[in-house]
């Protein structure tokens, strides 16, 4: 690390120079880094440039394996409500098996309705 000196002149005017000046009141100056925002300390400057290239790969690799996890679930459960859109839209009467093992019809009411959050979850979808 270089050194530096602070010195004033006769004339009151401040100089910087890397060896003391002759004649000048000063003193050597304490040279530090500026520490970063987040507090945490700087890496060296001799880092593997090989290795942070390999950790940059590797985070965008793991950056497209998720984002085609996200696209995966996403079409799957677009998928999923188009199908149901499909059975309520249908026409047909909608029944369900209830504890007693008996058909149970839904009413035209409830479908409208389960039809209408259907519609609203499909916003999302391609």
């Amino acid at each position: 690390m270089a050194q530096m000196y602070k010195c004033v002149d006769g004339k009151g005017v401040t100089h910087y120079a890397d060896s003391p000046m002759p004649g000048c009141k000063g003193r050597e100056v304490d040279i530090r880094p500026i520490p970063s925002i987040s507090g945490a300390g700087t890496r060296p400057r001799d880092d593997n440039f090989a290795q942070q290239d390999a950790d940059f790969r590797r985070r965008q690799s793991d950056h497209a394996v998720t984002e085609a996890q996200a696209r995966a679930a996403l079409e799957a459960r677009c998928r999923s409500l188009q199908l149901e859109r499909a059975r309520l839209s249908s026409g047909r009467p909608l029944a369900l098996v209830d504890a007693q093992g008996e058909r149970v019809y839904v009413p035209d009411e409830v479908r409208d309705q389960r039809l209408a959050q259907v519609r609203d979850a499909m916003r999302g979808c391609p």
